[in-house]
């Protein structure tokens, strides 16, 4: 994981990361692929109490990871499995 940036302000914290990693393991109910994916965007938004972290709340970029390697979004949500088309 890579900082793209990080801002503070007051009680807050914010970080923007850039993720990469190769499938070396199951995911999400995704068999290993040793596909890599790059550059994903995460942020994560920190609230601060007496100088230490007491709420984390992110978001990142699951449809760009799930891409890369070449998952697909609907096979994550089990849309496929059920034999239906996204």
């Amino acid at each position: 994981m890579r900082e793209v940036t990080l801002t503070a302000e007051e009680n807050q914290v914010v970080g923007r990361y850039a993720y990469s990693t190769t499938h070396l393991g199951e995911w999400r109910g995704h068999p290993t692929t040793g596909r890599s994916f790059a550059n994903v965007d995460e942020v994560y938004f920190f609230r601060l109490r007496d100088g230490r972290i007491f709420g984390v709340w992110d978001l990142d970029d699951t449809h760009r990871r799930l891409c890369q390697p070449g998952l697909t979004w609907a096979r994550q949500q089990g849309v496929l499995a059920r034999g239906r088309t996204p």
